[in-house]
């Protein structure tokens, strides 16, 4: 029997809950052309979909599997036979199962190039010590022990997943104020990574750990059609919430993403835990358990374990207590972790004379997103450190606030008062602000207009080396009464940024602004952008049908993948008591292929070689080549179809 036709008769037997699972599971690549079993079967034996589902496989299913293609009096286990069949690698023939000869030989290849060369060769060299120590405890294993033999102290958790969400904020407001760019692979551009580390006092490294968590949280969104980075729909949201929420908003983005394999191997662990889950271990042990797995599957792992350090998730390799709440599906523990470790919040801040502002804990969400404006970034972690400078107060003030409001915040918040400094400089800003105003032109002589309040101030913006490149020009005559106003050919933007370097307080003149009390409310101004939440990555079910966002059927899958499962348990029951010789002449009608036909009635049996043309109606019509005519006959008369 043909590979074809036996994974076609085991497909004909599922009920539909199990062909639901199947299609589920293997992400039929061309949905729309299946009509029955042959025809999903067909779709299945293609050797980019048995790669697919083979890459996930445990060390005890290709044993079996194996075994099932052997020669050997020896076969897999009911259970063993049950689980390849639901994944459609093996068949059925009668009531036995049935190697498939497509599966045999992709898996016979795939083992050779896992052993002899294929996947990452530094990889392979420095886990065969791993894999050994793995091997003598077989499926069951838990794994190598660390080396100390005892989980890490992993109550220092918070430190880290604090830093990991101030980090997100800031880069949120980073992406705000500028898009960044991505690649056309869809990766974040380097550029866009230094920029935003500059922007922010992170860590290069560590703006690119957070732009990643952010992007599984969906709080991030890539404009494919711009090659833009944005922030999306969700972040506003987002960062109104406490820190333990916005917390666990990460981590189920950043646990999601693990590949099936690896949370295979964690769940195994979570269920046989007595005092940790060691997260390295899990990770070292699957190229012995999924030897299969593609190197990029194991680069991914090592790159969860990145993030999850990063983030809290894990302490030297072992899984926080909220972690392992979250991945056991108990919210309600971690949120309640949550609340009893994360330090409270901190009554206020300290207002340096050099204008720093420490904050020895995390502030409110409102309060924090109002100081966000008026203060960059230095350091942050469980205490940050933020600094006002004129640059931060005019960009403030650009946004709505004022000299007033601004320093309603400082007086309210501030544990030490407001600094001479600081006093002073809002006194002198407030005074100065409205000087510039910038707006957008959209006249032959230029593209920005800078309106100035006094002729003295005009004529320093004209002669300012530094300002040279802006090209500023007059477009009224010297004595003409004030506002003096300037233009620029460069973009409104460019030259707010450039007067700003050189120290000129500007703000903008146009509709950009916001409203002052919206701002001094410290509503983050955020160009959202609508986007669904990042799928999980996963080896075996690509997004190979349908787009993200496209209607569901009844099994929640795609609307096309649901109607297939339909068609296919229709047909699949079409011909109850028929089914195998309908199979194989619907296998021969697909491959355009002569078999022989045995047909009895009234007690007589005759043979006939034939190419069967169409099946429909109970009656196979077909051409007899060597009669040089067309037959029809009844398929219930059909006793025998062999091929040629």
């Amino acid at each position: 029997m043909s590979s074809t036709l036996a994974l076609a008769s085991a497909i004909a037997e599922m009920d539909r809950d199990a062909l639901a699972a199947l299609v589920r599971a293997r992400r039929p690549q061309a949905p729309s052309g299946v009509v029955d079993p042959i025809g999903l079967a067909a779709e299945l034996l293609r050797p980019d979909s048995i790669a697919r589902a083979l890459a996930p496989l445990e060390r005890p299913a290709i044993d079996a599997l194996l075994l099932a293609a052997s020669a050997s009096d020896a076969a897999p286990s009911p259970a063993d036979v049950a689980s390849l069949t639901s994944l459609g690698l093996l068949g059925r023939e009668g009531s036995a199962p049935a190697a498939l000869a497509e599966v045999t030989e992709a898996l016979h290849e795939a083992l050779g190039s896992a052993e002899h060369g294929g996947g990452d060769p530094d990889r392979r060299e420095d886990r065969a010590g791993t894999n050994d120590a793995v091997s003598a405890a077989n499926a069951g294993a838990a794994g190598p022990p660390r080396a100390s033999g005892e989980p890490a102290d992993t109550g220092s958790w918070y430190s880290p997943a604090l830093t990991a969400v101030g980090q997100g904020f800031e880069i949120l407001r980073a992406l705000r104020d500028r898009p960044g760019r991505i690649n056309r692979n869809g990766t974040t551009s380097v550029a866009t990574i230094r920029g935003i580390a500059d922007a922010t006092g992170i860590s290069a490294e560590d703006a690119r750990r957070a732009l990643e968590e952010l992007r599984l949280a969906g709080l991030t969104a890539a404009v494919a059609a711009e090659q833009a980075l944005v922030v999306s729909a969700e972040a506003e949201p987002w960062a109104a919430l406490p820190h333990a929420a916005r917390w666990i908003a990460i981590a189920d983005g950043v646990l999601g993403s693990a590949g099936r394999a690896l949370r295979t191997s964690i769940d195994r662990r979570i269920g046989s835990a007595t005092h940790g889950v060691d997260l390295g271990a899990a990770i070292a042990e699957l190229p012995y358990r999924f030897p299969l797995l593609p190197a990029a599957d194991l680069a991914a792992a090592d790159a969860f374990s990145d993030l999850a350090e990063h983030l809290g998730l894990a302490v030297d390799g072992w899984f926080s207590p909220p972690a392992l709440a979250l991945l056991a599906g108990e919210r309600d523990r971690a949120t309640a972790l949550l609340r009893d470790q994360l330090p409270a919040p901190a009554p206020g801040v300290y207002v340096q004379p050099d204008l720093s502002v420490v904050l020895p804990g995390p502030l409110d969400p409102a309060d924090e997103l109002a100081l966000a404006r008026l203060a960059r970034p230095e350091h942050i972690g469980v205490a940050s450190t933020r600094r006002i400078s004129e640059a931060s107060l005019v960009e403030a003030f650009d946004r709505g606030w004022t000299a007033d409001s601004a320093r309603a915040l400082f007086e309210r918040l501030s544990l030490t008062g407001i600094p001479q400094p600081l006093d002073y400089l809002l006194s002198s800003l407030g005074a100065r602000m409205g000087d510039i105003v910038v707006s957008d032109h959209h006249g032959d002589a230029g593209r920005t207009i800078v309106a100035v309040s006094r002729p003295d101030l005009a004529e320093m913006l004209l002669v300012d080396r530094g300002l040279q490149h802006l090209q500023l020009g007059r477009t009224s005559d010297p004595g003409a009464p004030s506002p003096v106003m300037l233009v620029s050919r460069l973009r409104a933007e460019h030259v707010l940024a450039a007067l700003g370097d050189a120290r000129y307080p500007a703000v903008r003149g146009d509709a950009s602004r916001r409203d002052p009390a919206e701002a001094a409310e410290g509503r983050p101004e955020t160009a959202a952008v609508p986007v669904p939440a990042p799928e999980p990555q996963g080896t075996v079910a690509p997004a190979a049908s349908g787009t993200p966002d496209a209607a569901t059927g009844p099994d929640g899958l795609p609307t096309e993948l649901s109607d297939l499962i339909e068609r296919v348990h229709r047909a699949a029951r079409a011909d109850p008591g028929a089914g195998d010789f309908t199979r194989r002449l619907e296998l021969a009608i697909r491959d355009r292929s002569a078999v022989s036909v045995t047909a009895e009635a009234s007690g007589q049996r005759r043979t006939f070689q034939l190419l069967p043309v169409s099946l429909s109606g109970g009656r196979l019509r077909a051409t007899d080549q060597a009669a040089g005519v067309e037959r029809t006959l009844p398929v219930n008369l059909i006793v025998a179809v062999d091929p040629v």
